[in-house]
């Protein structure tokens, strides 16, 4: 089995820092650690990184894709490594306008315009964190698409739990939260073609160590993996990047249905009062779960009422 592997927005001497070899400092070399923010120490001329940094390994993320992926999904897949970049989702779109026939699973070190949800910025630290993004063209309809952030969802919290973060979940329609705060998100977009089918951009961003001067850019409360246990960086995205392939070729096949009767498995807030925020309006009751297109189904006093992703975001109620 064979992927077709590059490594790209890199510099030749950090690829020798990564796989253990000795290099010597360079003024050019040194620009390029620091304008990464990757601390690394020198004994004399020679310079290493600093121990514990876990780079994205080719190797090891392929060990697993092939472990999870058949080998007529593997034969279409490219995998992208990049070092450095601006948005794996932005890559990943780019690739779709070039090939409808191939299938594109990005993962990065670091993004330097790493994108959230509503043009929010994606905080993207060097090294520690995951930021991948899966895309191909699927054989769906636009209007079958609604629980396709769900899925995606799901899929990460699957392998989280499986890896040992048991109390990982949910909120409508693309946080993945742990001890209250957020720890991921899912980022869906989508591409028309001409001839046909939909082109998918599924990126996921995963906190697994953040410091406090990280940490002061984001605007609501986080959580990291690393607050719980350490869980290995490589294994995990590989993982991650299987299992989302696998997903993405079920919900082609069979559609929503299926993973929307194991909604309430993941969902943190099923059966709890929320607040559905649209522009500027509130609207508060209880969290229903979602229905075959994956639309938030809100109990209110009016009775049942039926909430688009594309238009509203969930808050849960705070309590005094």
């Amino acid at each position: 089995l064979q992927t077709t592997l590059m490594i790209k927005s890199t510099h030749p001497e950090f690829e020798k820092l990564i796989a253990g070899n000795p290099v010597n400092s360079t003024l050019e070399l040194v620009d390029f650690l620091e304008g990464i923010d990757v601390p690394y120490m020198t004994q004399g001329s020679v310079l290493a990184l600093n121990p514990g940094i876990e780079p994205l390994d080719e190797a090891a993320i392929r060990s697993e894709l092939q472990r999870l992926v058949s080998e007529s999904q593997m034969s279409i897949l490219d995998l992208e490594i990049h070092r450095v970049t601006q948005s794996t989702n932005d890559v990943v779109m780019q690739r779709l306008a070039e090939s409808q026939s191939t299938a594109i699973l990005c993962a990065a070190e670091m993004q330097t315009a790493g994108k959230g949800r509503r043009g929010r910025r994606w905080i993207s630290p060097f090294g520690r964190n995951i930021y991948l993004t899966y895309g191909r063209f699927i054989d769906r309809q636009l209007s079958e698409l609604g629980g396709l952030s769900l899925v995606i969802g799901m899929v990460v919290v699957d392998v989280l739990r499986a890896m040992g973060l048991e109390q990982v979940g949910l909120k409508w329609p693309n946080d993945i939260l742990l001890g209250g705060g957020k720890l991921g998100g899912i980022l869906l977009e989508l591409r028309t073609s001409d001839t046909g089918g939909i082109g998918i951009v599924a990126g996921v961003g995963l906190n697994l160590a953040l410091d406090v001067k990280e940490s002061l850019s984001i605007d609501q409360p986080w959580s990291a993996i690393s607050s719980q246990l350490e869980m290995p960086r490589n294994t995990l995205l590989g993982a991650l990047g299987g299992r989302i392939v696998n997903a993405i070729q079920a919900f082609e096949d069979v559609g929503f249905d299926s993973f929307a009767e194991k909604w309430s498995e993941y969902n943190l807030y099923a059966g709890q009062q929320v607040n559905v925020i649209r522009g500027s309006e509130t609207i508060s009751g209880i969290d229903n779960g979602v229905d075959q297109e994956g639309n938030l189904l809100l109990r209110t006093g009016a009775g049942l009422e039926v909430h688009n992703s594309g238009e509203v975001s969930l808050r849960p109620v705070t309590r005094t």
